[in-house]
């Protein structure tokens, strides 16, 4: 069976199960392609995994997108899942409402959901309904806002990469340029890497200008 007669066969299928709740569907960058409603985002998902004439068991990976003003739902979700069995690749998108900005978390159906779920959440601001650990992954734990949308300053809300005195629970980072803390950080007791020994002359100046100001 050719990828466009698989397609079309996948997309019946689809709609026999779910019905209206599959909005639309389509071929892009000969890539299957389902818009269904947020109510099945986390039963499409299963459905697709545990199917045994598709058995969808290869979680890719799942992103969104900010529309801002330009659709009545501002995030669309976009996951991508491949079936080994028939070497099908497909992708489902669910439109998020800007205001709530949650949905249901694929990690009880796929485990690799579980840090890429969380980057949606962190440079996204979307909330995965049921995830284990709905915590920032890559920027601090107190940073405010979220990078990748779409009314993000450019430059962000402050200068330099993080405010002097941000804290980074769980995460490696470069000593933070204020006075010391007693107990230090467990990040700052770890060994220097080669770009943290080559920046340590400019260390040395901005500790001594913050020593200077006091």
């Amino acid at each position: 069976m050719s990828q466009e007669e698989l397609a079309q066969k996948f997309f019946e299928a689809a709609k026999a199960k779910f019905g209206d709740k599959i909005l639309e569907t389509f071929v892009s960058y000969d890539t299957p392609v389902a818009k269904i409603d947020i109510s099945i985002h986390r039963d499409f998902a299963r459905w697709l995994k545990e199917d045994e004439e598709w058995e969808f068991n290869h979680f890719i990976d799942i992103t969104a997108v900010d529309y801002m003003e330009k659709r009545e739902k501002r995030f669309e979700v976009v996951v991508h899942v491949r079936s080994h069995k028939l070497n099908f690749l497909i992708r489902f998108k669910t439109q998020v409402d800007g205001e709530t900005a949650k949905i249901d978390s694929l990690v009880p159906v796929y485990v690799g959901a579980l840090w890429t779920e969380r980057e949606v959440y962190d440079l996204m601001g979307i909330t995965f309904n049921d995830h284990p650990r709905m915590t920032r992954i890559l920027n601090p734990d107190d940073y405010v806002g979220h990078p990748l949308r779409k009314d993000f300053p450019v430059k962000g809300p402050h200068r330099g990469s993080f405010p002097r005195g941000t804290v980074i629970s769980n995460k490696r980072r470069e000593p933070v340029m204020t006075k010391e803390t007693r107990p230090k950080p467990l990040d700052q007791l770890m060994p220097r890497t080669p770009l943290e020994l080559k920046r340590e002359p400019i260390r040395k100046e901005e500790e001594d200008r913050a020593k200077a100001g006091d």
